[in-house]
């Protein structure tokens, strides 16, 4: 396993290297084939003290980032998240239905692991879910307040026909609206 660690606006000292490298071992109790690790420890204006990890094993990538007002926060907390990350990923389960010879099905669990190995591609997964209020308004008033917003897409209830509808930002500069089928 080799571990890289960048400074930005900060010198590397060897307190600080051990603290993440002897933390760095707790994962190794959990998941064993570890690559590659590389960590980016940044410090900005206003000591806001920003460590990030970025994780290669064999099957999977991890990426993590943390922000606190001491490195040492940083890198504990940064390191907690990719914990978590792999502990959901072992924890994950596909069950496949097999068929004995004499027709009955079997259920058996596979990890999700061994699924992408037989598949060849990482399987697409949810990284963040948001939950909107969905406001009622015309197709007009939802364009005005996306153009005048830094979001890429506004979902709202339309006022005529009282179905959820989305405008968005084109790359074009244009706005988009999506109106579901009736």
């Amino acid at each position: 396993m080799s571990v890289d660690i960048t400074g930005r606006h900060i010198e590397i000292t060897e307190p600080l290297r051990k603290f993440a490298t002897d933390r760095l071992e707790r994962l190794r109790g959990i998941i064993d084939e570890i690559l590659e690790v590389h960590f980016i420890l940044t410090v900005e204006k206003h000591q806001r003290h920003i460590a990030e990890v970025n994780i290669k094993t064999r099957r999977d990538f991890y990426h993590a980032e943390e922000v606190s007002a001491d490195m040492y926060t940083s890198i504990a907390a940064v390191l907690d998240k990719v914990e978590k990350q792999i502990l959901k990923d072992k924890e994950r389960s596909v069950a496949r239905k097999r068929h004995n010879n004499n027709g009955s099905e079997v259920i058996t669990t596979t990890s999700i692991l061994e699924v992408e190995e037989a598949l060849g591609d990482r399987l697409p997964r949810i990284i963040r879910n948001n939950e909107v209020a969905a406001k009622p308004m015309s197709v007009d008033d939802a364009a005005v307040q996306i153009g005048d917003s830094d979001r890429d897409f506004l979902v709202f209830r339309n006022a005529d026909t009282e179905r959820l509808n989305v405008v968005y930002k084109r790359k074009d500069g244009n706005i988009g609206w999506i109106e579901p089928e009736a």
